[in-house]
């Protein structure tokens, strides 16, 4: 699914060619028929440099809807630190790769693109990855041979402590980044315009945010803490019954 190729990616459009070219190669590598310049309207931007740009934007698929990075860097163009795009280009295909290869949390590189002047990296979702390209969810090894008795119940508690650990250090994360939201919204805002609902994204929270839309990323966080609070609760009731 990530072959370079170049074949077909039309001339950009003066008035932005970054974006222009981002919308022929979205367009062409998931087959939508629609004009470059529809695509281009609904490609946000969340990093707008001079030698590197990155949009997101979210299709109806074959999968369901889909969300999707688009890299688009000015290859010959340098940057404040010294690098010219086709530098950050290898780089960030690179790391795309390398992330798919561990497994590890982030976006999956679909496919990739250059031109004389442009390159191209498509990413989405691992699990939107795995959809398309029909690759198996990965098996957790501890679920098919569990432990048993005594040592279950040890391996248990020492988990349940280690998870309680991570909730707190998460939740005091999330504190600090809705405080952050807080502080930014105040000053591009002021004091009397109210908080928006829709973000705007940063690099970083783009990557946070693609991992949060994949199914399978915290889907047993997810199932974990929805056990724990249903036994808590039934266990709840079943002492006040018992008063």
């Amino acid at each position: 699914m990530t072959e370079p190729s170049d074949a077909g990616l039309s001339p950009a459009t003066p008035q932005d060619p970054v974006l222009h070219g981002a919308a022929v190669f979205l367009g062409q590598v998931l087959g939508i028929t629609e004009a470059p310049d529809y695509l281009a309207a609904d490609l946000s931007p969340i990093k707008r440099d001079a030698n590197a740009s990155i949009f997101t934007i979210q299709l109806d698929s074959s999968v369901g809807p889909a969300a999707f990075l688009v890299y688009a860097y000015v290859l010959d163009q340098r940057g404040g630190d010294g690098r010219n795009g086709k530098e950050l280009f290898d780089a960030a295909l690179g790391t795309l790769q390398l992330a798919a290869q561990r497994a590890a949390p982030g976006p999956r590189a679909v496919a990739h693109a250059e031109t004389e002047s442009l390159g191209f990296i498509l990413a989405t979702t691992p699990g939107t990855y795995r959809a398309l390209t029909g690759e198996p969810d990965a098996v957790d090894a501890s679920v098919e041979d569990p432990a048993s008795g005594e040592a279950s119940l040890q391996r248990r508690s020492e988990v349940a402590q280690d998870l309680l650990a991570s909730l707190r250090e998460a939740n005091r994360q999330a504190t600090e980044w809705l405080t952050a939201i807080q502080a930014a919204s105040q000053v591009d805002l002021g004091d009397d315009e109210p908080l928006d609902g829709m973000l705007t994204f940063t690099e970083e929270e783009t990557e946070l945010a693609l991992y949060l839309l994949d199914d399978e990323s915290i889907g047993n966080l997810l199932r974990a803490l929805n056990l724990l609070v249903a036994s808590a609760q039934q266990q709840a009731a079943h002492g006040l019954e018992s008063d």
